[in-house]
């Protein structure tokens, strides 16, 4: 579990320094602003075949996704803020654990009304696209499942958050405001599934992330009908062999950049991003240094009913390689499937919200290609079906 303790003397010498510099409050007045909420989402599944949060395949389906979480904030000063957020999650055989998902201290050392500048530091959520940051909130999405190409949710944990140290800036304007993140730090491991992604397999030795580096630089109008977001990530592992590995040590470097972009008008929303990946494989020895290209986007549309529901139509794809959109070279030199090189789904959702702590999903997937399976809950993936249906349901609660 991750503490300040964990952190490095620097480190923990500049947050002292940040608190023994940030102003001063009573201690009634902080305690005023200690907030505490939570949620709890459940989820179940049924697909024609193929595996999804467990054996979502079988006649009964799966109850594989539960997520319980809890967070707090206090601000002991004017200046200064603290965080910390703990989940539960259960997803099928992906993950069944529970940990910290961010806890950080929080400097607001620059403040004029209209802008501000300040650093977080511990472990902070990555700033990717609309939603890695949010991610796990079901009412801050309209729908069950994120599109997979966005935001992989069978390497989770990796893009979730880390731990290291964050700088944002925010402007307001008569235009609308202008906010800008740049991270720096370690994120958390999900090993197995990240070694299968790249290898097409469960190498015997073992990929571990070194770095990475983070910036997003999101527009949002006055009134707020208008958004717009540029998130870049560069990425950095390592792989370490084992004693009989048929790969040597080897190094590889992940660049992505994500476009996303929504507009509201009315009832009516329409959200969209585009990623693009690069990731760079070198002295893996058999292995040859290669690039590999990816593309992945979506396309939804949310239009606002009476009664509080809310209808949604989505169109995501993903291609593992963008020059090898039909998976002809994929499966020539992994001997896996074509079709688990891309993924094509399409979605409609509903749900409803009767009020502001409750709130019932549904959505049904029509789905071509299986590149999103994870590999914990589909170990085979030559038995992996090309074409399939998937049906998902979600009761959650927040306080």
């Amino acid at each position: 579990m991750f503490s300040l303790l964990m952190l490095n003397k620097p480190l923990r010498a500049a947050m002292l320094l940040l608190v023994m510099n940030s102003g001063h409050v009573s201690a009634n007045s902080a305690f005023d602003t200690f907030q505490l909420h939570g949620f709890v989402n459940q989820g179940y599944f049924i697909s024609s075949s193929n595996n999804v949060y467990g054996k979502s395949s079988s006649n009964n389906g799966s109850l594989g996704l539960t997520e319980v979480g809890i967070n707090a904030s206090i601000r002991p000063f004017s200046q200064l803020g603290l965080a910390v957020q703990g989940i539960y999650r259960k997803a099928g055989a992906l993950n069944n654990e529970a940990q910290i998902d961010f806890a950080l201290l929080d400097w607001t050392f620059y403040n004029t009304g209209n802008t501000q500048a300040g650093v977080r530091l511990g472990r902070i959520k990555n700033p990717i696209g609309f939603y890695n940051e949010t991610r796990d909130i079901a009412f801050t999405r309209t729908t069950i499942l994120l599109p997979q190409g966005i935001y992989y949710e069978r390497l989770r944990n990796l893009y979730l958050s880390a731990d290291g140290a964050q700088l944002y800036f925010n402007q307001s304007t008569n235009i609308g405001d202008f906010n800008l993140k740049i991270s720096a730090g370690k994120p958390l491991d999900d090993i197995k599934e990240l070694e299968v992604a790249f290898f097409s397999f469960d190498a015997p030795g073992t990929l571990k992330p070194k770095d990475a580096y983070l910036s997003k630089l999101e527009y949002e109008s006055t009134s707020g009908a208008t958004r717009i977001a540029l998130s870049y990530v560069d990425l950095n592992l390592q792989y370490d062999k084992s004693t009989h590995d048929v790969f040597d040590a080897g190094d590889i470097s992940v660049n992505l950049f994500i476009l996303s972009a929504q507009k509201s008008i009315g009832k009516f929303t329409l959200t969209g991003e585009h990623l693009w990946q690069e990731s760079n494989l070198s002295n893996f020895g058999v292995l040859p240094d290669s690039k590999l290209l990816s593309r992945s986007y979506f396309l939804q549309g949310d239009y606002l009913l009476p009664h509080n529901l809310q209808m949604s139509l989505r169109y995501d794809v993903s291609y593992l390689n963008k020059d090898d959109k039909d998976g002809d070279l994929y499966s020539a030199l992994t001997g896996r499937p074509k079709h688990a090189a891309y993924t094509k789904d399409m979605m409609i959702g509903l749900r409803w919200a009767p009020n502001n702590q409750w709130m019932i999903s549904t959505e049904y997937h029509r789905i071509n290609g299986s590149s999103s399976l994870s590999y914990a809950d589909n170990p085979d993936t030559n038995t992996s079906k090309k074409d399939w249906d998937l049906f998902a349901l979600q009761l959650s609660y927040r306080f």
